[in-house]
């Protein structure tokens, strides 16, 4: 905490004048840029006698406060280094709950005072008004989300951003550059009928002097692999395939489910079955291609970012970087390193993690050795085979079964009994088709609970059998683990690896799913003990 103490000994209130922008096109609108609010924090820390200490200014959202700048200011008021917050107007400081709540907590430690020059700040009311303000922001997204999403079921294109090879007409259409077009076409034709991989036609293009998308200063694979990706190639641009998220950590990009997606009709580029041999030579490639194999990766296509939902992918380096006496320096180590890295923070700038490396080794020891203690242990998919096959309501199934069976028979006498009685002149033929129509309502529900319970029974059956040949596999399996080869772990992983996410603590979370036939093949059962 600052006492006042060191305010006296500072010369009088020191002060930290805070500016910021959403983005750099807002920094050159009036009254709005980083450097009009630098002008009037000044002039306001003059009119108030107070002396400037430290200075912060960014580039950032509100609603976050993965700033780093914000962080610093933070750290620096920890440290004492300033009595008073200016900022321009309340919302530059937070535009949501989590910075707000960061900020207030620095500010009650510590006794920091909070000024605005264009409002005024009620330190009782700032959370709350910073809640207000992100409630807003919501609001605001959803309402452009509802217009974009109503563009697009009108066959317009509701963004700026669209595939190379097209532009956006007056009627907000997409129209073919045909210059950029012929380049599309060249790429499959390439990739399809002539072999070639996605670094070999990146690096033909780039040798020709083919301009690239956004005037990049090459052509990346990166940018081929997309290319060959795109449905609007063939027709159709799919608008809203994912959902974007403010979190505390950043903006979160989440999958839409398909039947969410808007399609939006684009002119084809290539045709459909140009478009499919594309697609298989790409599943063919992905992991027999020479650039994939020149380093070996246990876990391969195989593990991604538990926070951002991105494919942790391969990269390794011989060159290591240190810093001494503040400057960087490179050097040369003699052992290759191989690291996983998120995608999604090295190419989509998600601040999901820390650090957007973790070692292979150390990611590879944890995943084999999580899927040995399970192979190793049969009692563990025993517990699970037994949790999924457990009968409902206690193990009451087998009773439902019997009751079900003895309603059906009394109701089917109670037709019987009906029918003699009509016979025999006992009741009209309306009483009958009354009590008919209520008797056949009441077996329809009958046949189906029963039908429902027969199915249940006969799942949990095969289940309990499914679990016997799994774990008949898995002890052959877990007998072999210590003998296996880097490839042959890989296959294994491949098999049982349902899915794996490594969060941003660099906990792993294992999902396996044993496919009965493969693990019959794997194990060497004989064909004959395969379940059918």
């Amino acid at each position: 905490m600052a006492s006042s103490t060191s305010k006296q000994q500072a010369g009088g209130q020191r002060a930290a004048i805070y500016a910021r922008v959403s983005s750099q096109g807002q920094d050159t609108e009036d009254k709005t840029s980083i450097s009009e609010q630098i002008a009037d924090m000044e002039a306001h820390c003059q009119r108030r006698g107070l002396t400037i200490a430290a200075r912060y200014q960014e580039v950032g959202r509100g609603w976050t406060k993965s700033r780093p700048e914000f962080q610093r200011m933070l750290a620096d008021a920890r440290a004492g280094r300033f009595d008073t917050i200016v900022c321009w107007k309340s919302d530059r400081l937070s535009r949501g709950m989590y910075p707000a709540a960061a900020l207030m907590e620095v500010v009650e430690a510590y006794q920091i005072e909070i000024e605005a020059v264009m409002d005024t700040i009620d330190m009782k009311t700032f959370g709350l008004m910073a809640a207000i303000g992100k409630i807003e922001l919501d609001n605001f997204r959803e309402r452009a989300s509802m217009g974009k999403r109503g563009s697009a079921k009108q066959g317009r294109i509701p963004v700026s951003n669209i595939p190379y090879g097209y532009r956006i007409g007056e009627d907000r259409r997409p129209q073919v550059v045909e210059a950029e077009a012929e380049v599309i076409r060249r790429v499959f034709h390439m990739y399809v009928r002539e072999g070639m991989g996605s670094p070999a036609v990146a690096k033909k293009l780039t040798s020709e002097g083919v301009p690239t998308p956004r005037a990049a200063v090459r052509w990346h694979h990166r940018t081929i692999t997309r290319i060959l990706t795109l449905d609007a190639y063939r027709g159709t641009w799919w608008f809203g395939k994912f959902r974007h998220l403010a979190t505390e950590a950043g903006m979160r990009r989440y999958d839409r489910p398909e039947d969410e997606w808007i399609g939006v009709p684009f002119p084809r580029l290539v045709d459909e079955e140009t478009w499919e041999l594309a697609q298989e030579a790409k599943k063919q490639r992905l992991t027999r291609s020479s650039r994939n194999t020149k380093v070996f990766y246990l876990l391969q296509h195989l593990v991604r970012c538990a926070e951002c939902g991105y494919l942790m992918g391969c990269r390794s380096a011989r060159r290591q970087a240190a810093s001494r006496d503040g400057k960087a320096h490179g050097y040369e180590v003699d052992t290759l390193h191989r690291y996983y890295n998120c995608y999604g923070m090295l190419n989509e700038g998600v601040r999901c993690r820390e650090h957007p490396f973790i070692r292979a080794e150390r990611l590879e020891e944890r995943v084999w050795d999580e899927v040995k203690r399970v192979l190793e242990n049969p009692a563990l998919i025993v517990a699970g085979i037994e949790a999924l096959a457990a009968p409902s309501k206690g193990g009451e199934s087998a009773e439902e079964v019997a009751k079900a069976e003895r309603d059906l028979q009394r109701v089917q006498m109670e037709e019987d009994r009906a029918i003699r009685l009509y016979v025999s002149g006992k009741i009209t033929e309306k009483q009958l088709d009354h009590q008919r129509r209520f008797i056949t309502e009441r077996l329809e529900t009958l046949r189906k609970a029963l039908d429902d319970y027969r199915a249940r029974e006969s799942a949990q059956a095969e289940k309990r059998l499914l679990g016997e040949h799994i774990v008949e596999w898995a002890r052959r399996a877990g007998d072999k683990l210590d003998g296996l080869s880097d490839e042959e772990r890989k296959e294994v992983l491949q098999l049982l690896l349902d899915g794996a996410t490594i969060d941003r603590d660099n906990k792993v979370k294992l999902t396996l799913a044993i496919p009965i036939e493969d693990a019959v093949s794997i194990a060497g059962l004989e064909p004959s003990s395969q379940p059918t």
